[in-house]
């Protein structure tokens, strides 16, 4: 967080980090928390894939403004996550052995493997 106040891309940026959410990180912390979490499950699972990774590239564009010049980071790997992140709202995974593929199904069919059983 002190990274990310003195090293911010933008003023407002860096306000707000350091005006709103480092005194308030009782709630900003596990609000961050739940939010990867949510995420992480989200890819894994195949659930709703394409809305955890519109978050996650959100999240990532959140980093990437946040961090990209402190000294030490490497502001590559924030744009690498990024891209990542996007590619899976594109195309999203999940279709064939994710959670997504029951979603996707019409009424009345059985699916393996993602594509409806004839």
């Amino acid at each position: 967080m002190e990274q990310e106040v003195a090293d911010a891309s933008t003023i407002p940026l860096s306000l707000f980090v350091g005006d709103a959410e480092s005194p308030n990180l009782n709630l900003f912390g596990p609000l961050v928390f739940l939010t990867e979490a949510t995420i992480g499950f989200s890819l894994l699972l195949g659930l709703f894939s394409r809305a955890g990774a519109l978050l996650g590239a959100l999240i990532g564009i959140n980093l990437w403004l946040g961090l990209y010049s402190a000294p030490g980071e490497w502001r590559w790997i924030y744009m690498f996550l990024i891209i990542i992140q996007e590619l899976f709202v594109v195309d999203p995974p999940g279709r064939m052995l994710g959670a997504d593929v029951l979603l996707r199904q019409p009424k009345g069919s059985a699916v393996w493997c993602g594509s409806p059983l004839s």
